[in-house]
């Protein structure tokens, strides 16, 4: 493969995606107080919560709040809450 392919693999890549409006409201105040477009903050969260492989991105069971049928919870971590600086969704 040349140069310029691999060059052109390693472009930015788009995507579109659908958020409460809670979510959407805690990602825009917090933009605001950190100086920064949403955008760029949504993929520094991403970034930084598929940096560490031992964090789960799956639903983890939980005693408390809803659960689904299989017994894990429909709310976020409390560490992704707590980050976006928002009551659980």
């Amino acid at each position: 493969m040349n140069e310029r392919i691999r060059v052109l693999q390693r472009q930015p890549k788009r995507i579109s995606i659908t958020l409460s409006y809670h979510v959407h409201e805690a990602l825009l105040t917090r933009s605001e107080e950190e100086g920064r477009s949403v955008s760029n903050l949504c993929a520094f969260l991403l970034e930084d919560a598929l940096r560490d492989p031992k964090r789960s991105l799956t639903p983890q069971p939980s005693g408390n709040g809803h659960a689904n049928g299989n017994g894990h919870s429909l709310q976020p971590p409390a560490h992704a809450a707590a980050r976006l600086n928002t009551r659980a969704f």
